[in-house]
């Protein structure tokens, strides 16, 4: 574990949270965190020997009561293979949220970089057709 401690992103659905950070412009999400999510709350201890070198890393987080704690984390494609091999119904929906919400949100509370490429909607006029 490195000296740096990590301030998470807090997260809620359904009345459960979901910490995450983004790290070399990586998402990370909390394995315990994730787990309570998915209703599978022993995950931390047992995704990790399923899961390759690069997909997950342990660190030092700040947790909501101003403690330290040594947390697993989990990449961005293990939170994906998770899901599919702790296979819930809910899942699906969840899956969607990490998608759609939670990792859009976590990209975009960090500033732009001039000089890298980064994907942006454009907006324009409507042709009409008449």
């Amino acid at each position: 574990m490195s000296e740096e401690v990590l301030i998470p992103t807090v997260f809620t659905r359904h009345k459960r949270q979901l910490r995450a950070v983004l790290l070399e412009d990586q998402c990370w999400f909390c394995a315990h965190y994730l787990g309570r999510l998915i209703g599978f709350p022993l995950l931390a201890e047992r995704v990790e020997r399923n899961l390759d070198d690069d997909q997950c890393r342990h660190a030092c987080m700040l947790d909501g009561s101003g403690d330290y704690l040594d947390e697993l984390l989990l990449s961005e494609s293990a939170v994906y293979a998770s899901l599919i091999h702790y296979f819930n119904p809910e899942n699906r929906s969840i899956r969607q949220w990490l998608s759609l919400h939670v990792i859009p949100a976590l990209r975009d509370q960090h500033p732009i970089s001039l000089g890298e490429p980064r994907r942006e909607i454009l907006r324009g006029r409507r042709a009409c057709r008449c």
